[in-house]
């Protein structure tokens, strides 16, 4: 094996530091792969290149036995050809001499074969001509090269295949098979810059796993905190990603608007994964408002409305009682009064029933009313509380005010929803939990913002929401985004118990209306409605940005 010339070599290594360079830069583990791959082949002249990382995987134990033991074995990658181009692949093999690979992650040296058909019968390890055999592929040399971290620890094996010629490099670069003579020996400059190549590759690899580590740990952070929102009120389960969703395309659909305040509005990956989980997390304050409050279905409890009905209940049995009770006394006094005078009993009778049906009407109508006020209105004028509530009164007052007492017919009054001002002080500081549970969490600097975004998700454009009562430019503009998909989510999920769901057309007739009293943001609520993001509340899962 020739050694190349001084300026060759010293050309090979500026290569070298370059892709050193170039490893460091790329954290995408799948793109770091072909990274690897293209530049090692580069380098080298290889026609072709394979990589295997290192996995551990729990040690099998017979008898059923439960072990927390663990075993290392190599994982193929990808694989790339100078005329096919590169390709994912799977396989697992064992870190031993069954294989080349195995045997190089095992013995962590580096192992150049001139021909892999001729390999000593002497020697550990055998090649594997499965790939060759089905593929009607030649393969020759091989360079294989472990892939060790400073701290001894092999993360993978990188091999080469078949070093070219500068004849036949040319020739694959045109898409012609190299001629036999054309595939030579890796050379001792090969291994030598390999060794160093390998070296950058496996700080590169550590890096980029740890990275994709910590964004899992995120991942399934936020998945295992989305989960326990919903446990807490299963009623609004996939509200959460619904929202994210939502949220996330809203984002991307800016980057298509041509006119208008964000037409220069470019979101990254990093800020659109913020975006995700600020929303994902948006309602994780909800496990510290109470039970009964988060899960309040009506204006009043159930116990409270069974109480009141009861109460109609005795006070109709009462009434009657009294009504025939007045009929029997007028009888006896007349009787009394006028032995002689004869008793118009059918006519009394009558009018008793007629004042019993006249009372039993009065409690119907008046239980009625009360049950349809009870009823939480998504919006004011879905029918007038006012005119009802008066209706109530009255019939409450003729009845001496023992059916309602004012705390209920305080709560009966809500014009929206189901929350009297206690309660609904109590559900509103479900913002201020999520950001004191928030701002606890070392987010990295690219989720920085996380918090705040989260935080002003029902802050409105003219400074009437809450926490913080902030308005205009001041609120993020992606709780903005959030702000607009939580409401119209809200407003359409099939699955609250407090109300109906609305069709998407009144939804989005009711953030228009919010939007012209200056409450939500008229130009991203126009994207939303014209890019059609609405109809991603529809879907049952959310596309996960990476």
């Amino acid at each position: 094996m020739k050694r190349n010339s001084k300026s060759d070599y010293m050309k090979r290594l500026h290569s070298l530091i370059e892709i050193g360079m170039a490893l460091s830069s790329e954290k995408e583990l799948n793109k770091l792969l072909s990274v690897i791959l293209q530049k090692a082949a580069d380098v080298t002249q290889a026609e072709g290149a394979s990589i295997y990382l290192t996995h551990e995987k729990a040690k099998h134990e017979s008898n059923n036995v439960i072990s927390l033991q663990k075993e290392s074995v190599l994982h193929f990658h990808k694989s790339m050809n100078r005329r096919r181009g590169q390709s994912d692949k799977k396989g697992v093999l064992t870190i031993d001499s069954k294989s080349i690979s195995g045997h190089v992650a095992q013995h962590k040296e580096i192992l150049n074969i001139e021909d892999c058909y001729s390999i000593s019968t002497e020697a550990p390890y055998r090649f594997n001509k499965n790939f060759d055999e089905e593929s009607g592929y030649q393969t020759k040399s091989l360079l294989t090269v472990p892939m060790i971290t400073a701290d001894g620890k092999v993360r993978g094996v990188l091999q080469l295949i078949n070093k070219l010629s500068n004849s036949g490099l040319e020739k694959v670069k045109n898409g012609q098979l190299p001629a036999k003579n054309s595939i030579l020996s890796f050379s001792k400059d090969d291994e030598e810059l390999m060794r160093v190549f390998a070296s950058y590759a496996a700080i590169s690899l550590e890096n980029s796993q740890l990275t994709e580590s910590i964004e899992n740990l995120f991942e399934s952070f936020v998945r295992a905190s989305v989960k326990a929102i919903e446990a807490r009120d299963p009623t609004t389960s996939g509200h959460s990603d619904r929202v994210a969703m939502m949220t996330v395309e809203l984002a991307l659909a800016t980057h298509k608007v041509g006119e208008g305040p964000f037409k220069k509005v470019q979101f990254s990956e990093e800020q659109l994964k913020e975006i995700r989980y600020a929303s994902l997390l948006h309602d994780f304050g909800k496990i510290g408002v109470t039970e009964s409050v988060l899960l309040k279905k009506k204006k009043l409890y159930d116990r409270s409305l069974e109480s009141i009905l009861l109460r109609f209940d005795t006070m109709g049995y009462n009434e009657e009682t009294r009504i025939w009770r007045d009929l029997c006394e007028r009888m006896v006094e007349q009787q009394r009064a006028n032995p002689s005078k004869p008793f118009n009993a059918d006519l009394a009778f009558q009018q008793a029933k007629q004042e019993i049906e006249s009372l039993k009407l009065r409690i119907n109508n008046m239980r009625s009313n009360v049950i349809t006020a009870n009823e939480p209105q998504v919006m004011s004028d879905d029918f007038d509380i006012d005119v009802l509530i008066a209706k109530i009164t009255r019939a409450n007052e003729h009845f001496n005010n023992a059916v309602l007492s004012q705390d209920e017919l305080s709560t009966l009054s809500i014009p929206r929803g189901s929350l009297n001002a206690t309660e609904r002080k109590e559900i509103e500081s479900h913002v201020s939990h999520t950001y004191e549970f928030l701002k606890q969490i070392a987010w990295t600097e690219n989720l920085s913002h996380v918090t705040t975004i989260a935080h002003c998700h029902h802050e409105k454009m003219d400074g009437t929401g809450y926490p913080r009562q902030i308005q205009g430019d001041a609120i993020p503009i992606q709780s903005r985004m959030m702000t607009i998909a939580d409401i119209y989510d809200a407003l359409t999920a099939f699955d609250r118990p407090y109300k109906k769901a609305l069709p998407a057309p009144r939804a989005l007739e009711i953030l228009v209306k919010d939007a012209r009293a200056g409450k939500v943001d008229g130009f991203l609520l126009k994207i939303f409605i014209e890019a059609g993001i609405f109809h991603h509340a529809t879907l049952g899962t959310h596309k996960k940005v990476s």
